[in-house]
């Protein structure tokens, strides 16, 4: 038997741990990001594409994912930056072409610390 929740999950789900020592939780309980910033990720994510890890999505296309303003987006993309939790990358073959990452370290992984350091580097490369 098929609901309507598991057939949306098959396009738009995906479960990723946060861990609550982790660098997005610290932040938000230190007072460096606010508790939208964290939806923001989630919506970075739902746009990321998870063969290279970058997210193609615009400001405008966020606010509308989030159903908020793109100067609200901007300020919450910049506190984000700064605790480098998010990061923005060029194309390499079109440097006019920018795109996000989400810090891998952001978000909990399974597999211990060497996977989480590889993590990490993918997400290095990523940036060009």
């Amino acid at each position: 038997m098929t609901t309507a929740l598991s057939e949306g999950m098959a396009v738009n789900f995906a479960m990723v741990p946060i861990e609550p020592a982790g660098p997005l939780l610290t932040a938000l309980r230190e007072g460096r990001i606010q508790r939208g910033d964290i939806a923001l990720v989630w919506a970075l994510l739902s746009h990321v594409d998870w063969r290279s890890g970058r997210t193609w999505a615009t400001t405008t296309e966020l606010a509308a994912t989030l159903g908020s303003e793109p100067e609200a987006v901007e300020q919450a993309l910049a506190r984000l930056q700064r605790e480098a939790l998010v990061a923005r990358g060029a194309d390499v073959r079109q440097p006019s072409r920018k795109f996000w990452c989400v810090n891998p370290l952001a978000i909990g992984s399974t597999g211990g610390k060497h996977r989480r350091e590889r993590q990490y580097q993918q997400f290095l490369r990523a940036l060009g």
